[in-house]
């Protein structure tokens, strides 16, 4: 496999909270319900967690140089965790059929949080 591209991105845990806790909308337009229930479950660093969701969101966007419109929408890239509590991507709707039409093959990320903020790296791979 080779790199098609990367991407990063950081985010303030604030801007997320308040986004969560000022708009009813905003969790279930940018996040799966198995991302929300992942994010739910935390007693501490809930929101953390939804913003390092959030920055690896825009980290696979960038990755696949493009932003969020009419091919590729947050709610459409999904982190997921394996056993070990490693995050991988997995991508669904128009958002995978773009991948695919780039001939992305797998998209790694990496990501991090504090109380203050979130971060995330991807490489799309061919």
């Amino acid at each position: 496999m080779e790199i098609y591209a990367v991407g990063t991105d950081i985010i303030e845990v604030e801007r997320i909270t308040a986004a969560i806790e000022k708009n009813n909308s905003f969790r279930e337009r940018i996040y799966t319900l198995q991302e929300i229930e992942y994010c739910e479950k935390k007693s501490r660093g809930k929101y953390s967690a939804y913003a390092a969701r959030f920055a690896a969101k825009e980290a696979v966007a960038k990755s696949l140089l493009e932003g969020f419109g009419k091919k590729i929408s947050p709610s459409e890239i999904e982190v997921q965790t394996n056993k070990n509590g490693a995050p991988w991507i997995m991508l669904h709707g128009r958002t995978e059929r773009y991948g695919r039409e780039l001939g992305i093959g797998e998209i790694k990320i990496s990501m991090s949080a504090t109380e203050n903020y979130a971060v995330a790296y991807a490489v799309s791979l061919k």
